[in-house]
């Protein structure tokens, strides 16, 4: 199983010039320090991307961007399958037989789509647009 690499911060063009000094009890240090390690940050980050929370969802900017990757990665898997689908149709139109591989693609479709719910899902569940219809 191979691991993905943490990215690193992006950094700012010319440097982040301001700087932000904290005084704290030892216990509340020893609490960020685990609360970070947790959220795979350093403890300046943590506190940055806590205090910069969306205040309508609660997420951290560390979280939007682990489902805007969620959902690029749906989005990834829909657009190869559209591609597949269409080249596979197109067989089909010129010979007036369907590929061996429609099952095959038609089973990645689906599982693509169960995994876009999923996180949309994730992403927002009072959301009635992501519904079925009837």
């Amino acid at each position: 199983m191979t691991q993905r690499k943490t990215r690193r911060q992006r950094r700012v063009r010319g440097g982040s010039p301001v700087s932000i000094h904290v005084r704290t009890t030892e216990t509340t240090y020893a609490a960020l320090i685990v609360r970070a390690a947790a959220a795979g940050l350093s403890v300046p980050r943590y506190l940055v991307e806590s205090g910069l929370r969306d205040t309508d969802t609660g997420w951290s900017l560390r979280q939007q961007r682990w489902w805007a990757e969620r959902l690029d990665t749906a989005e990834t898997r829909l657009i190869r399958i559209g591609t597949n689908l269409n080249q596979i149709a197109t067989v089909a139109n010129s010979t007036g037989h369907l590929p061996p591989g429609l099952p095959a693609a038609l089973d990645y479709l689906a599982a693509s789509l169960d995994r876009l719910r999923t996180v949309l899902e994730a992403v927002d569940p009072a959301d009635s647009s992501q519904e079925e219809s009837p």
